[in-house]
């Protein structure tokens, strides 16, 4: 019986790491498949107060489908433009303040106040959605 029960436990130790094994990287599809204002914002913003520029998603999986058809919960941020879908809206954006920052946009269909707070390098929220960076 205790050779039984000792084949059990690799048997779960390696059933428990496949799901760490199999996590999506936060990746973008390739750059002859992005918008211009994605190529932009993907490189980031090194000046203080900037980090929050950059294309973010939900999850690491959705940062994969930026810029497809019919793609959602990502946005692609720079320091004059936000889109979150097929809606982009212009404005100059300023640093970051405690690490937040409320941007009134305007496109076409009027104007909207979007709520950003950065709490790490590669983690931040919009309009109070949890989102992570991605990368190329």
């Amino acid at each position: 019986m205790a050779a039984e029960t000792s084949s059990e436990v690799p048997a779960m130790s390696a059933s428990s790491e496949e799901p760490t094994m199999a996590a999506a990287k936060p990746v973008i599809p390739s750059s002859d498949e992005l918008d211009n204002d994605t190529r932009i914002a993907i490189l980031g913003d090194a000046t203080e107060g900037f980090g929050y520029v950059g294309v973010w998603a939900v999850d690491a999986a959705t940062c994969g489908t930026v810029d497809q058809p019919g793609a959602t919960n990502y946005a692609v941020i720079t320091r004059s433009t936000f889109r979150d879908g097929d809606k982009t809206y212009f404005g100059n954006f300023g640093a970051l303040a405690d690490g937040k920052l409320s941007i009134t946009v305007r496109a076409a269909s009027g104007t909207r106040t979007i709520a950003i707070e950065q709490t790490a390098p590669d983690t931040l929220s919009v309009d109070g959605k949890a989102m992570i960076r991605c990368t190329q």
